[in-house]
């Protein structure tokens, strides 16, 4: 019972997949008729809880996905794509902690409405991003002097033209041995 208001749930035991062999791992599956929802819950699990504890477990789990639903809808995570073996663990890290921030700065900036049917506006990433939008960030005074002093050691490495100068690769000593050639 929540709020007044009663639910049941059926839940099926020992179950295991279709394509599964014999002795493969078997689990519970919960259908959850919520009070206040319309369409009931199949929830799947190898946790050894009851109902009601997995009921509030899954209600306690939507606010966990707004910050990566944030970092995909404001920031385009959805379409990055990475390859390397480091880079897949470093993207997602940096759109949970960028998505945060902006959940962050969308929650404690001032809501603005999208029109004038919006009378009780929330501070929303979605409004933030709608706001963003309007933003010509060309327009935005640059402080003047260096942003940072970059403090690493740089004393050791070759300056100038030395710093920038490739070394000669074999095309390029075949070709002179073919110039010699023909001057000689």
């Amino acid at each position: 019972m929540v709020a007044g208001r009663r639910g049941h749930a059926q839940v099926w035991d020992n179950l295991v997949l279709s394509t599964a062999k014999p002795g493969a791992v078997a689990f519970p599956c919960v259908v959850i008729h919520a009070p206040r929802s319309q369409e009931p819950w199949v929830l799947a699990t190898n946790l050894p809880v009851s109902a009601s504890a997995l009921w509030c477990l899954s209600r306690a789990r939507w606010p966990v996905e707004h910050v990566p639903l944030a970092a995909k809808q404001m920031l385009g995570a959805h379409r990055a794509f990475v390859c390397g073996g480091e880079s897949r663990h470093r993207l997602p890290e940096l759109a949970l902690l960028a998505g945060n921030v902006l959940t962050s700065v969308a929650a404690t900036a001032v809501a603005v409405a999208t029109g004038f049917w919006d009378r009780y506006c929330r501070p929303t990433c979605g409004r933030l991003r709608r706001v963003l939008l309007r933003v010509d960030f060309s327009e935005i005074p640059v402080p003047a002097g260096p942003l940072r002093k970059k403090a690493s050691v740089t004393g050791h490495l070759p300056k100038g033209v030395r710093g920038h100068r490739r070394q000669k690769g074999l095309i390029t000593l075949l070709a002179r041995g073919l110039r010699q050639r023909k001057a000689a």
